[in-house]
Formats: C-alpha cells, structure tokens, sequence
C-alpha cells in the first residue's frame, strides 16, 4: 500500500517537473524571439525652423554630417528648394548649402560632389562652394526620386512618376535601364553588387533588379506602405521607410517588422539616413519640419 503511494506520488513530481521545464523552455524561446527583434530610442531632434519640408538625408562618413534635400514647401515660390548641412549631432552647420532648386528629391555623393534629383535632372553641386556646376537632364524623367551611387561614380535613379529607373555613367552619358508597370512607383534605389534593390511606393513592396539580366524580382512582397529610404544592414537586413509616417525593420528571412509608426500624428517619414558606427537611424518629417535621430538596436 505505502510501496503504491509512493509510487504515485513520484509519478506525479516526474509529471509536474516534466511540466515546469517545458514551461521554462518556452518562455526562453519567446525571449530569444523578442531579443531578436529591432528596437529605436530617440536621440535629438532639429527646431522646426531651418529645415523646411526635408525629404532626403544622406550620410558623408568622412565629413560626419548629413546633406538634406529641402522641399521649402511652405511657400508658393518656385526654384526655392535648398540643400542643407546638419551634424551629426543634430546641430545646423549650414542651412543653406545650395539654393534655387526646384524640387530637390534624393540625394547622394561622390568624389566630392553632391547629386541631387531635382525634377526631371540631377544638379551637380561642388560640396565644399555649395556652387551648382553642372544639370544633367535626363530624356523622358518627370519626377527623379531616389538616387544612389556607385563606387565608380555610376549614377542610378528612379522616376517615380514615369516608372523608370536611369543610369548615369562616369563619362556623363545617360540612359534608360528599365520601365514599366512593374515597378509601380519606385522610389529608394539601393546598389548591391549586381543588384538594384527598388523601394516600390505603389505595391508596398522591395524588389530587386538584376542589372546584368533585366530580371525583376520581389523580395517583401507589400507590407511596406509607400516605401521610400532604403538603408541596408549586416547580415542582410535592411531599413525601409514609409512616407505615410512609417520605418520598417526587414531581417534576414524578409519578415517586416514596424520599428516607427506617427502616421496618426500625421508626421511622415521619407527618405531615411545612417551612420553604422552608431548605430544612429535619422528621419526626415517632411511637413514636420525635422530630423529626428533614433538610437537602432538590433
């Protein structure tokens, strides 16, 4: 009888230890799932006062500053956009770099020069004048977007307008390396080796062109509102944000992860910058008037 007690009775602390560990086990596995998502903590923030309606940063690694494309759409003036020079700390090193642009869009450099996508042209700026030395029309473009460079000073940049994508060579020729539908509003271009990876606006979607084939192929499939910025990340992940407010965290596996939403503070968030070493995410508010730098975990 007491052999029979005990006997249950270990069963059932066999039983309830078998349950505690199982227990135990999933609570790690959910931490670690936790653990493995991106996190922001904000950092600084501009005045609203000498960034108006800033569309576009862009990181200079070895000047430590931003570049940041301003719409000025607080007025009705024409040709009165303006680039401007923001520290890394937050603070305004030169308000107005370059003035007399139309509708400054993306932004990027190289070898001293600053190219910004101002309607259906890129300028070329000398970085250190602040001077306009150059407009390179691009035959068939409307509405020149996101631009990005490579390390031999090819230039690629989308129409959103026209779904396009451009490519200016070294020697200043230009020409048309894709359109169509399927593009669906590109917006951020990305240079990855062989591979333009494209923030598409209209399907909510990454996509990636292969350069050396023509083919097109999706890597998120919607989900990412109207996709702007494109900031890649170690491991192959990336930053995407949205226009309508929103930054998204894409990890290894493609799966998208909300990092910032202020759409229903109607506060936008369009075309995102860097800075690796910090791991410091910056965002231009467009009609907020800001950049807003947040401290990326990941």
């Amino acid at each position: 009888m007491r052999r029979g007690v005990i006997s249950v009775l270990v069963m059932a602390l066999m039983f309830l230890g078998a349950c505690g560990s199982g227990e135990k086990e999933t609570q790690s596995e959910s931490s670690e799932s936790e653990s493995s998502k991106a996190s922001v903590s904000q950092v600084w923030e501009t005045d609203r006062t000498e960034l108006i309606t800033p569309e576009c940063a862009t990181y200079h690694p070895e000047m430590d500053v931003f570049f940041v494309s301003n719409l000025n759409r607080d007025n009705d003036t024409e040709n009165d956009g303006y680039i401007s020079i923001v520290n890394a700390d937050g603070s305004i090193q030169n308000a107005r770099l370059t003035e007399g642009l139309a509708s400054p869009l993306g932004n990027d450099y190289h070898d001293g020069f600053l190219y910004v996508s101002d309607n259906g042209q890129i300028v070329q700026i000398d970085i250190e004048s602040g001077e306009i030395i150059n407009q390179i029309p691009l035959e068939g473009a409307s509405d020149l977007n996101g631009i990005d460079i490579a390390d031999d000073g090819t230039i690629y940049v989308a129409d959103s307008d026209g779904n396009k994508i451009y490519r200016v060579n070294p020697d200043g020729s230009s020409e048309l390396i894709r359109e169509g539908e399927d593009l669906n509003e590109p917006n951020g271009v990305l240079i990855k080796g062989n591979e333009l990876v494209i923030a598409s606006m209209g399907s909510n979607s990454l996509l990636s062109l292969n350069l050396e084939t023509d083919e097109l192929s999706t890597l998120v499939d919607g989900g990412l509102g109207r996709a702007d910025g494109i900031i890649p990340l170690d491991g192959g992940q990336y930053l995407i944000s949205s226009w309508t407010g929103e930054v998204y965290f894409v990890n290894s596996d493609m799966e998208v992860q909300t990092l910032i939403s202020t759409s229903a503070d109607e506060i936008n968030a369009a075309d995102i910058a860097y800075i690796p070493e910090k791991n410091l995410l910056v965002v231009p508010t467009f009609y907020d008037n800001r950049l807003v730098a947040y401290e990326l975990s990941y």
